[in-house]
């Protein structure tokens, strides 16, 4: 779904920015929440002497495997430091709490209407933080700003050129994906080792 292939699209727009020879390995489960099939397809990924993974899988079995075998995980959905604190790198976490409670509150008053939310770090509903002991202060401020760029609008991931993981240019440069490009994103972009399953 496009849910996923934005965010391993993200993960590895972001990684190249850094170092455009590193690749991603995707690993399909075809599930949000499987601990045992979570952690057996990370140490899959371990036991091809990957350095970082992340997840986009509702448990923290993927953490704990990083913990265990010496490897480095950004933790997703949640601050995941006690469960790896050697392992994490950093965590991407959903601050739904205030677009809950204002839900709540509109249907308790009568005023609640159906409609579609697109909320990001700009409506305080996703933020990366909770850094790892390994994580350098000066990266530490990078990320954090560049997060703060992402909030404004003045840092834009989904901008061209973009080329697929076939070779096909999906974006030509100076073009910016739309929210509504983006919400029907349907391939995996240069970097990233694999395809897509239907």
């Amino acid at each position: 779904i496009p849910e996923v292939l934005q965010g391993i699209n993200a993960f590895t727009l972001g990684m190249r920015s850094v170092n455009p020879k590193a690749t991603v390995k995707v690993v399909w489960l075809n599930a949000w929440f499987d601990p045992p099939k979570e952690r057996e397809a990370a140490m899959a990924l371990f036991n091809q002497d990957v350095d970082v993974i992340a997840f986009h899988t509702g448990s923290t079995a993927v953490m704990a495997a990083a913990q265990e075998r010496g490897k480095m995980a950004v933790a997703y959905h949640s601050d995941m430091r006690k469960l790896g604190p050697d392992a994490q790198i950093i965590a991407v976490t959903h601050q739904w709490g205030d677009y809950y409670t204002s839900r709540v509150r509109a249907a308790l008053s009568g005023t609640w209407s159906s409609g579609n939310v697109w909320g990001g770090i700009k409506d305080g509903m996703i933020r990366v933080g909770e850094f790892g002991p390994k994580v350098p202060k000066a990266v530490q401020d990078e990320v954090l700003a560049k997060q703060r760029l992402v909030g404004t609008g003045k840092l834009l991931l989904f901008t061209g050129p973009i080329t697929d993981n076939e070779g096909k240019v999906v974006l030509p440069a100076g073009q910016t994906l739309s929210d509504a490009q983006i919400l029907n994103m349907n391939y995996l972009v240069q970097g990233v080792q694999g395809r897509i399953t239907r």
